[in-house]
């Protein structure tokens, strides 16, 4: 009877956890690429108004 009381893993948590980890890299890189854009725009714009 107590093994029908212990808490088991949903079996789609491997899969969640794969999914929230490339989420997680996906929001890291796309940050990066709009930090470098923004970046060059900037310099870009500095370039072009001296």
């Amino acid at each position: 009877m107590g093994r029908l009381f212990k808490p088991v893993p949903p079996p789609e948590d491997g899969e969640t956890r794969s999914l929230m980890s490339r989420l997680l890299w996906f929001a890291a890189i796309s940050a990066c690429g709009v930090a470098a854009v923004a970046s060059a725009a900037y310099g870009l714009r500095h370039l072009l108004l001296m």
